[in-house]
C-alpha cells in the first residue's frame, strides 16, 4: 500500500472514532447514566413485569446524545390486560389537530400545537374520575400558564361544557362536539390524557392525573419544554 493511500485510511479512521458518539440515557430527567448502566436498570425493571420505555427527547451535542427517557413497567388488569394499550399506539405520532374544529367552526390549523409541549385531556361531564382530576388539571396549568398547551376534548355539546363550568372550575381551553374524531382515535376510557412534544407528536399516554403521579407529569413536561 503506497504512503497516499495509507494517509487517506488514517484520516478515515480518525474521522469515524473522532465523531463517534457516545450515549447517555437520563430517566425523568435525573442524573444521566451511560448506556451500561442504562441497560443495567432496564434489567432490573424487566424482573417487575413488562418494561414500558419512552424516549422523550435526545440532545444532541458534539461528541454524545443524552436521551431524555422514561421508563416503568406496564400497569395490567388482574386479567393481565392493559386498559390503555390502544391509547399507547398513538405515541410516536403526530396529533392531528386540524381535524378538530374551533370556536369558530373552523378547523385548526395543522401547526396550531407547534412551539410548545401540549397536555390533551379527553374527558365528559357525567365521568366521576374525570371531575377528581379537575383540581391537578389545574394546578398544573397555573404552574406553566402559557408556556404549555392546555386542551380538553369531549364527545360531549358546548352547552353540556358551559353547564358543567358554572359549577366546577376547569381552566382548559375546551374542544366539545368531537364524537367522530375521538372513535378515530380509537379512545373509549375516561379520562384519558395524552402529552405532546413542541412538534405536537405524542410521547405519553397516560390514564387519569391525580396527586400520586402529577409529580411525573410535571418532570415530563420540564423535559418537553
Amino acid at each position: 500500500m503506497n504512503i497516499k493511500l495509507r494517509f487517506v485510511f488514517f484520516v478515515l479512521f480518525l474521522s469515524i472514532n473522532g465523531f463517534a458518539q457516545n450515549n447517555y440515557y437520563s430517566i425523568l430527567g435525573g442524573k444521566p447514566f451511560d448506556e451500561e448502566k442504562y441497560k443495567s436498570i432496564k434489567e432490573n425493571v424487566a424482573k417487575h413485569g413488562k418494561v414500558e420505555e419512552v424516549n422523550l427527547k435526545t440532545v444532541i451535542k458534539k461528541d454524545s446524545a443524552i436521551h431524555y427517557v422514561k421508563i416503568g413497567t406496564v400497569s395490567l388488569t388482574p386479567d393481565a390486560i392493559d386498559p390503555y394499550e390502544d391509547l399507547k399506539k398513538l405515541i410516536g405520532t403526530k396529533f392531528k389537530i386540524e381535524k378538530f374544529v374551533d370556536d369558530n367552526s373552523k378547523n385548526f390549523k395543522n401547526n396550531y400545537l407547534n412551539g410548545k409541549p401540549t397536555l390533551i385531556n379527553f374527558w365528559f361531564t357525567r365521568c366521576p374520575p374525570c371531575i377528581e382530576e379537575l383540581p391537578t388539571l389545574n394546578s398544573l396549568k397555573e404552574k406553566y400558564g402559557n408556556t404549555v398547551n392546555f386542551i380538553s376534548i369531549t364527545f360531549e355539546n358546548q352547552k353540556a361544557v358551559e353547564t358543567f363550568l358554572k359549577k366546577y372550575e376547569y381552566r382548559f381551553k375546551h374542544i366539545p362536539n368531537s364524537k367522530k374524531q375521538i372513535d378515530e382515535l380509537n379512545i373509549s376510557s375516561y379520562p384519558s390524557n395524552l402529552i405532546l412534544d413542541k412538534n405536537g407528536i405524542v410521547k405519553i399516554a397516560e390514564s387519569e392525573i391525580v396527586e400520586q403521579n402529577v409529580k411525573g407529569i410535571e418532570k415530563i413536561l420540564d423535559i418537553l419544554l
